[in-house]
């Protein structure tokens, strides 16, 4: 029975998802709950929960500092992230730090169980992954299980064999240059593990252990350790190299590998080593630059261990992005596609890394996902897929082809689908919601951008929407409302021309009258004088 666990500093919140759980159906049990974010990482670390739902905003230690040190404690934890509509800047940290879903308050009950089946449903996948290893009668579960830190399956002593004490010992993680969907898995694992068993006499005088696992989150790819006494740099070279011959025989295209410093294998004290070895190798395969194939890279001493290093001097095509969403709401295809394709040509520059590519491609899935919501809609309803699935999905993709791909064939054709059956309907809605605002708040500061972006909306777009739909600006618009309701009150003398400006809005007298005189072709004192003698 799989362990779950609820974090939120709202007590009804917590209340209102333990009783909409499905617990038998699922075969889940309440492992804990908490209400800040220190209580829930001891709790996490003594239980070690295989599903959290966690709020992103708690005083303290909040949703944000909590899911960064989850992630590193247990990375094979589903983190399910409860969080309001503007919470944007956070949900882009559950993405960084790889949450498997999202859920907006007020949680829904069938978005609920929908995400709680997806989870249990990838709990299932690796569990059969796992199964898949075990079934090849190798003893590497207990590499996969340190990588995994799942500290249950893992050896007395929590580390390597015996056989590995006193070796140096460094980990390598392999991945594809360009991706296939049907690339990697277990099923390699025993063929390569073969080969280097045939030609062990070959590297490092025979003495060397090897263990091999699949990517703990799922990609495409395989993940090993080496040892040997001494690890000689030539040789570690050499046998990389037939690692890289040999995946690229068995899926036909390319693979880079980016290999740890070296690290003690000791048993027990090892396992630490280890796993910082495997961080520092995921951190290099990262680094690769999209225009590097078959690449070979090391560590450094200073990689980041998140995978991000080299992209933050490179900063997003926010000015891109919003073009590409312009275009999507405007229904124009080919337009979304062009401005698609000069977003992603800024990401990819020469320097551009394989994680850049990966946080610029979640980024715009997550403001994709903003845009729809705010039209009462989501990528879910559009193409069946979650965000957090589509990003986890783009995380496998290290080309720019592939992302490509995934935009242009499945992501634009969807929004734009869905934009064309609500189009008529949601554009009359809108505009009619910003005729009836401006009618009933013509005396208050009023800006489209404002209105805009309090309905989550582009400008440029809004602008063009109303422009098609009114026969006049919003400028303009506002203007006649404003003139209409000051011609009324001038019909009652007791107001002076003073009053009545800044009773429609104007605090400037002297431009109201400008703008008086422009659309009546009168002046202020002749409209009044012509009402008083009964010409009006």
């Amino acid at each position: 029975m799989r362990k779950v666990m609820v974090v939120d500093d709202e007590m009804w919140v917590r209340r209102g998802l333990i009783q909409s759980i499905p617990w038998e159906r699922l075969n889940l049990r309440l492992a804990g709950e908490a209400a800040d974010g220190q209580d829930a990482y001891e709790m996490a670390l003594a239980q070690k929960p295989d599903l959290l739902f966690l709020d992103m905003r708690m005083p303290g230690l909040d949703g944000k500092e909590l899911l960064a040190l989850l992630d590193g404690a247990l990375p094979e934890l589903l983190t399910i992230v409860v969080s309001g509509y503007s919470d944007f800047e956070y949900t882009k940290q559950a993405i960084r730090h790889h949450a498997f879903d999202y859920l907006l308050k007020p949680v829904k009950k069938e978005e609920l169980t929908a995400v709680l089946d997806k989870a249990v449903a990838e709990l299932d996948r690796r569990a059969g992954e796992r199964r898949k290893v075990e079934e090849a009668g190798r003893s590497d579960g207990w590499f996969r299980d340190l990588l995994l830190e799942r500290a249950g399956r893992e050896r007395e002593g929590g580390g390597p064999p015996s056989s590995w004490a006193g070796k140096e010992a460094v980990v390598f993680v392999a991945q594809a240059d360009r991706y296939r969907e049907d690339g990697g898995g277990a099923a390699w694992l025993r063929p390569l593990r073969d080969k280097l068993e045939r030609e062990r006499a070959f590297y490092f005088g025979g003495e060397w252990e090897l263990a091999l696992s699949p990517s703990p989150d799922g990609r495409p790819g395989a993940v090993g350790a080496l040892a040997a006494d001494p690890l000689a740099p030539g040789e570690l070279k050499r046998l990389l190299g037939a690692v890289q011959a040999e995946l690229k025989r068995m899926d036909g295209v390319g693979y880079s590998i980016g290999v740890s410093e070296s690290a003690a294998a000791e048993a027990g004290a090892g396992a630490a080593g280890l796993r910082r070895a495997f961080e520092r190798a995921q951190a290099a395969l990262a680094g690769r630059k999209l225009s590097e194939k078959e690449a070979l890279l090391s560590a450094s001493p200073s990689s980041a261990s998140d995978g991000s290093a080299g992209s933050a001097s490179q900063p997003y095509p926010q000015k891109r992005e919003q073009a590409f969403l312009l275009a999507l709401q405007m229904g124009n295809r080919e337009e979304a596609e062009r401005e698609f394709d000069l977003l992603l040509a800024s990401v990819c520059c020469e320097s551009a890394t394989a994680e850049r590519l990966h946080q610029a491609a979640a980024l715009l899935v997550h403001a994709i996902e903003r845009q729809l919501r705010a039209h009462d809609s989501g990528l879910e309803s559009v193409c069946g897929r979650s965000p957090l699935e589509l990003t986890e999905e783009l995380r496998a993709r290290s080309d720019p082809d592939s992302v490509r791909a995934l935009f242009a064939e499945e992501l634009i054709p969807a929004v734009l689908a869905s934009a064309e059956r609500q189009g008529a309907t949601q554009g009359e809605r809108i505009v009619r919601e910003v005729q009836r605002l401006i009618e009933s708040h013509y005396d208050q500061p009023l800006s489209l951008q404002q209105i805009a972006e309090s309905r989550f909306v582009n400008p440029d777009y809004l602008s063009r929407l109303f422009k098609r739909m009114t026969g006049h600006n919003f400028v303009d618009y506002l203007a006649d409302i404003r003139i209409r309701q000051a011609m009324e009150l001038m019909r009652v003398p007791t107001y002076k021309n003073y009053e009545i400006a800044r009773k429609v809005g104007y605090e400037d007298y002297r431009y109201f009258s400008q703008i008086f005189k422009k659309k009546t072709g009168k002046t202020i004192g002749e409209f009044r004088s012509e009402f008083v003698c009964g010409k009006t």
